[in-house]
């Protein structure tokens, strides 16, 4: 993040209610921002309004200064048990709701949207204003944010006598397509051995069937089609092994049928099949965003061979078109699987942070987890 010289920052949270004007000063704000995520476009987070049950009266975070919007942000308020679901704290989720049935879309590098070179005041200026009751609330919820402001919100955390539980980190692998292109090597030169002999015993195996292929649905309604066919592949796999799926989740489908139809025409969504000859190998939903793809959701088919690693195929072949169509990072996104790790060339970590009171209940749960665990 950024610095900038010390402005008057004047911040309110208010209901979101008029969600085509909101949009506009989003998008406004958008084209004065360079350092965001797709998963703090209007693509996402207006889908995502328009798709939220009328019960979740969402609030609309504004930073401003000299009347100007500088910072965005949506907060929803709730309540988060304590002390084995007996009783209830007050919470504020950050681009989320902090319900599960409705966080399974797994929003990942959260954050504040800021005006360009202000990142780092309005991040601080928000958490200060969160952390300081602006919003009632006894925690902070922080899903999928980069160390960056993790650093910031346990700072500022300490600073104002609240507790910073780290409910989960995780690794986010990547492809460096930039440097990779810039090396003047192929891809696979940069994977370990083991990778490399592993990737082409796969390919050597589907392409007995026929040509490996990466097709790009070049309109939305194909894309759409294609969206159906990967949510049956994908159920099929989680079933097999005893869990529901993603897609069993009706909120998690309408979202993305919402967002695929606001994203990609212009261009921010990839749903993608990958055949040999006439076999379908899997397919894979990506999100395309300022130079950096998000994989973001995919079903693979799974054939008796051992040699068949349609998911390393898959990604290989996302890959090497996204080299060639000049994009600069392919990111797996949070998730510790062995594609991922060995098909990337580095990795970050994304974390999942909760802000608490120092109040009793909460003094008393942890007690009782040191006497439990």
């Amino acid at each position: 993040m950024t610095s900038h010289p010390p402005i008057a920052l004047n911040i309110t949270a208010t209901p979101v209610e008029n969600i085509d004007q909101l949009a506009c000063e989003w998008d406004d704000l958008e084209r004065r921002s360079v350092n965001h995520s797709f998963f703090l476009s209007w693509h996402w987070i207006g889908s995502w309004l328009h798709c939220l049950p009328e019960k979740i009266k969402p609030l609309v975070l504004r930073i401003c200064a000299d009347s100007q919007t500088v910072g965005l942000a949506i907060l929803v308020s709730g309540k988060v048990p304590i002390i084995s679901n007996a009783l209830n704290l007050s919470q504020i989720a950050l681009n989320a709701t902090g319900d599960k049935r409705f966080d399974m879309l797994a929003i990942e590098y959260n954050g504040f949207l800021a005006a360009s070179g202000m990142e780092d005041m309005v991040t601080h200026a928000a958490l200060n204003w969160l952390l300081q009751d602006g919003v009632l609330n006894q925690t902070i919820q922080l899903s999928g944010i980069d160390a960056d402001l993790t650093n910031i919100a346990i700072l500022l955390a300490s600073e104002h006598e609240r507790q910073a539980n780290q409910l989960n980190v995780a690794p986010a692998p990547y492809v460096d397509l930039a440097a990779i292109r810039a090396s003047g090597k192929d891809y696979l030169s940069h994977l370990s051995r083991n990778s490399r002999q592993s990737l082409r015993r796969a390919l050597r195996y589907y392409e007995q069937m026929g040509p490996v292929e990466y097709y790009i649905a070049p309109t939305r309604n194909e894309a759409l089609a294609l969206f159906i066919e990967m949510q049956k592949v994908h159920q099929k796999y989680w079933r097999l092994r005893g869990q529901r799926g993603a897609f069993s989740y009706p909120f998690f489908k309408k979202f993305h049928t919402e967002l695929i139809k606001a994203a990609y025409e212009d261009g921010h969504i990839e749903m993608a099949r990958v055949t040999a000859g006439g076999h379908i190998i899997g397919y894979l939903y990506n999100f395309i965003w300022r130079g950096t793809v998000y994989a973001y959701q995919s079903g693979f088919l799974y054939a008796g061979s051992r040699m068949a690693k349609p998911g390393y195929v898959s990604h290989y072949m996302a890959i090497t078109s996204s080299l060639a169509l000049g994009r600069d990072i392919y990111d797996f996104m949070a998730g510790d699987r062995q594609h991922k790790s060995s098909l990337s060339t580095g990795k970050r970590n994304l974390f999942w942070l909760r802000l608490r009171s120092n109040r009793f209940l909460v003094r008393l749960e942890n007690l009782a987890r040191e006497i439990l665990y």
